[in-house]
């Protein structure tokens, strides 16, 4: 009989929760190891990554989208929902499927509604089809991790591919998901000959133009996985001197090496360099990394015949409202396509492209810190203080480190494995 569980788990563990409403009531909690029931596994947190949606929750708690009227204040919650997981202790229901020992990696975004503490959600949850990880299911900014039976059965569990992949790079999958399902929803009405049925391509046009406006750290993450598209150029928009030498340093030579054409521009100067490139054709795919309304709105303006413009950044609620030309709606065939979030498959095809090396995500991590530097991390994601991402190590008490990038090896001895 396989084992099913690891031994030593130990009776108390360390978590980052939220108590009520606002920063001033999210604290740690020495709290009780949760044993898991016959439908749960027990999971060890390896890694768990910060995320600006972290901050949202602690803003507005019961009130969230995701909480659907949870009151954390009477019922506390803990946080981080971006994490790699090791199953330590596995219920019988699951024994045949989830092995100890395995690692895993975990899509959030769980397309059920709750089983378990019906009585913490507005109107005893009726209606609910959608929870999330970190918000009213067990996060990851903890020692251990309580993985509910709703999270197995919607394959939001995921193997990590193989054992050399970084519990980092398991624990980014989730964003890197985010970027890969954004750019499958570009989709383009193709023709193989003037007589050829039309069909439709699902991803940024093979061989075209493609943009990304922002480079900040998601819009790297849209120039990397848009390199997986083949288009023939990529042109990155960015007024910030910095962020383009980063999208230099990380993209230029692969891209000439792949035969693509990289081109950094700035604003002011993108109308002319999409004009030289395009011979004034217009881009295929415009990718708006960004949440700011006259730039998405500005987007349309950039697209070809056929074009298609990714709102991928969030705008504010009162400034939700765009104008675009109906006309050219009609006679250039231009669209507009947006997402939030991704899933499972999503999560499998970014583990994938890390394994194969097609991304690289310890490009992205600006920060390193043991579980006592969550909150801190928390913060500093708040205040903008760093470009990337930040991650925590449960098992570790260490201050957060700012850093200029990370990798596989740098976690083996920061871990001492």
């Amino acid at each position: 009989m396989a084992d099913t569980k690891i031994e030593n788990i130990p009776d108390t563990m360390l978590a980052l929760r939220l108590k009520g409403k606002g920063m001033e009531t999210v604290d740690f909690e020495e709290m009780e190891v949760p044993r898991p029931e016959s439908d749960q596994v027990l999971c060890k947190v390896e890694a768990v990554a910060a995320c600006s949606s972290d901050n949202k929750i602690i803003d507005q708690g019961a009130e969230h989208s995701l909480m659907y009227g949870w009151d954390t204040a009477k019922s506390p919650v803990t946080l981080g929902h971006e994490g790699c997981v090791r199953a330590v202790e596995v219920g019988e229901k699951w024994q045949d499927k989830i092995q100890v020992g395995a690692r895993y990696a975990v899509q959030p975004a769980v397309p059920a509604g709750p089983t378990r503490n019906l009585e913490n959600y507005r109107d005893n949850a009726a209606g609910i089809d959608k929870i999330a990880i970190g918000y009213t299911l067990p996060g990851m900014y903890a020692e251990y991790v309580l993985i509910d039976p709703e999270v197995i059965e919607t394959s939001c569990l995921l193997p990590v591919p193989y054992e050399g992949l970084a519990h980092f790079q398991g624990a980014l999958s989730e964003p890197i998901s985010c970027v890969i399902a954004a750019q499958q929803h570009n989709v383009h009405v193709v023709k193989d000959a003037p007589d050829a049925p039309r069909r439709a391509e699902l991803g940024l046009l093979e061989g075209g133009t493609a943009m990304v406006i922002g480079a900040g750290p998601m819009g790297l993450l849209h120039v990397e996985i848009a390199m997986t598209h083949k288009p023939s150029t990529i042109i990155v928009s960015e007024p910030n001197d910095k962020r383009r030498g980063r999208a230099d340093e990380f993209f230029t030579a692969r891209a000439e090496k792949a035969g693509m054409n990289l081109v950094l521009t700035v604003p002011d100067e993108l109308e002319d360099v999409i004009a030289d490139v395009t011979d004034g054709g217009g881009v295929d795919d415009c990718i708006v990394a960004l949440g700011i309304n006259p730039v998405q709105q500005k987007s349309f303006d950039y697209l070809g015949k056929g074009g298609v413009t990714n709102l991928f950044g969030g705008v504010k609620a009162d400034e939700r409202m765009i104008q675009v030309d109906a006309r050219r709606i009609h006679y250039d065939s231009i669209s507009a396509v947006g997402s939030s979030g991704s899933d499972p498959s999503d999560i499998r095809e970014a583990l994938s492209m890390i394994a194969d090396g097609q991304i690289r995500p310890g490009n992205y991590v600006a920060a390193v810190g043991g579980l006592d530097a969550a909150r801190d991390l928390i913060e500093a994601v708040r205040a903008q203080k760093f470009e990337g991402k930040g991650v925590i190590y449960p098992s570790l008490r260490k201050p957060l480190e700012e850093l200029d990038g990370w990798s596989a090896d740098q976690e083996r001895e920061l871990l001492g494995a």
